[in-house]
């Protein structure tokens, strides 16, 4: 895996990715890879909804379809940490994998609205299962108001497409790249994320 810097019963979760794929699809839909992003403890905004569905759309070549938000007291208890006051991210990526089995034609991206660690990290922006299904990015240290700054919506928006546009490129295979423009490149501060574009370079785009 790459990373960037009350026990309820998840029923909700499941018939909501359920209804998704009940209804009868067109040729299109049948044909296009499917991104769907859940948000969790997180209400979209209009303005963001349509700037990931149509940056997300553009890069990968797919159909997105944004699920209404799921509150976080629908993650197993084991999956935070209480010493540390955030989330394991591990933990959060097979919560997503169990909750639905799908193939690799759908990638599932979780939006959260609280902070996490994995592994070494002491925090990360966002994870992803290389190649996988599952990926989720993290949004209170993409906020100014987080480093006692002026509270910035537009730049705030823009840290989450690009987070969104990384992690998933994760999953559809890519690793970190050198190149410090390149949304692929690894966001060892917050600062790494605001000089890279929302964009893949030529090398990365050839590999997706």
């Amino acid at each position: 895996m790459y990373s960037c810097m009350k026990a309820l019963q998840n029923s909700e979760h499941t018939t909501l990715i359920k209804d998704h794929f009940k209804y009868p699809k067109s040729a299109e839909y049948l044909m296009k890879i499917i991104i769907i992003i859940q948000p969790i403890s997180f209400e979209l905004t209009a303005e963001l909804s349509i700037s990931l569905e149509r940056q997300l759309s553009k890069d990968f070549d797919a159909l997105v379809r944004i699920l209404p938000s799921i509150k976080d007291t629908l993650l197993p208890l084991d999956s935070f940490d209480k010493n540390r006051g955030q989330w394991k991210s591990n933990n959060i990526l097979q919560w997503i994998l169990d909750r639905k089995k799908t193939d690799g034609s759908v990638k599932i991206l979780a939006i959260c609205d609280f902070d996490a660690y994995s592994n070494h990290l002491n925090f990360v922006f966002g994870q992803a299962t290389v190649d996988g299904r599952a990926s989720a990015i993290y949004l209170p240290r993409l906020r100014q108001e987080f480093y006692g700054l002026k509270t910035n919506d537009s730049l705030f928006y823009q840290r989450i497409v690009k987070e969104a546009v990384h992690e998933l490129g994760h999953a559809f295979g890519l690793s970190h790249c050198n190149k410090l423009t390149c949304v692929m490149h690894f966001s060892n501060s917050l600062r790494d994320t605001d000089i890279k574009e929302n964009n893949f370079c030529n090398n990365c785009r050839t590999r997706l």
